[in-house]
C-alpha cells in the first residue's frame, strides 16, 4: 500500500486525488506544523511533499509521482495509449500545472501569504496577477468546446492543473470576468468531482 505524507493544502493533494479516482487504497501520514517528523525527514532529506513511499520505491516531486502510479497502477486508465498522438499534447499539459501555470501563483503566494508584511514586494505581486490573468486568458481560448484539458476525457493532466488553479480560486484569482469563463467553468467541473472533494475534505486538507 502507498503510503503519502500530506499536509493540508500542499500538493500531497493531487496524489490522493489520484489515488481516489483509481480506486487505490493508501496510508496518510498526515504532517502537523511545528512537530518533527522523523519518518519524513528519513524519506524526504529535502522536506518535499509530497513524498510517497511504495515498497522500497521512495520518490517525491509530484508529477513525477503521477507517472509512477499510472505506469505500476493505472492500467491504462486517466491517460492516453503511450503510442497515440495524444500521448505527447498530454505530457505536455501534465507539466503545463506545475511548471508554467503554477509559477505566477507561487510569487503571488510568497508576497501575500509567507513573507512578512514588510517584507512583501507588492510590484511582483502585481506583476504575477497581470501575468496570471494573461495566462489564463490563452488557456480560456484553448478550452473553448473541451470539457477538460485534453477534451472529452477526463485525464491526470487535469488534477496537476486542478490543483493549481485552487490555489488560483483561493487567492480569488477566477473572477469569472469575461474570457475567462471557459477556465472557470472547467475548474468547478473538477471540483464537483467525488475523488477531488474527498482529496480536499477537512480530515484531509
Amino acid at each position: 500500500m502507498i503510503k503519502i505524507f500530506h499536509a493540508p493544502g500542499s500538493r500531497s493533494v493531487r496524489i490522493i486525488w489520484l489515488l481516489e479516482e483509481l480506486g487505490l487504497d493508501y496510508e496518510l501520514e498526515v504532517l502537523k506544523r511545528g512537530e518533527v517528523n522523523e519518518a519524513f525527514i528519513e524519506a524526504s532529506p529535502f522536506s518535499k511533499l509530497p513524498t510517497i513511499i511504495d515498497g522500497d520505491i521512495v520518490m517525491s516531486e509530484s508529477v513525477a509521482i503521477v507517472q509512477y502510479i499510472l505506469q505500476k497502477y493505472g492500467d491504462g486508465r486517466l491517460e492516453p495509449d503511450h503510442d497515440s498522438n495524444q500521448y505527447a499534447e498530454y505530457l505536455q499539459w501534465l507539466n503545463f500545472g506545475e511548471s508554467v501555470l503554477i509559477d505566477p501563483i507561487v510569487s503571488i503566494l510568497i508576497n501575500k501569504v509567507f513573507r512578512p508584511e514588510e517584507h512583501r514586494h507588492e510590484y511582483s505581486v502585481q506583476s504575477a496577477e497581470k501575468s496570471f490573468a494573461k495566462m489564463i486568458k490563452t488557456l480560456n481560448s484553448i478550452m473553448e468546446g473541451r470539457t477538460y484539458i485534453m477534451g472529452d476525457d477526463f485525464t491526470a493532466a487535469d488534477i496537476i492543473n486542478g490543483y493549481t488553479l485552487r490555489l488560483a480560486d483561493n487567492l480569488q484569482l477566477l473572477p469569472g470576468e469575461p474570457g475567462t469563463e471557459n477556465v472557470v467553468n472547467y475548474f468547478k467541473s473538477l471540483a464537483s468531482r467525488d475523488a477531488y472533494q474527498k482529496a480536499i475534505s477537512d480530515t484531509k486538507s
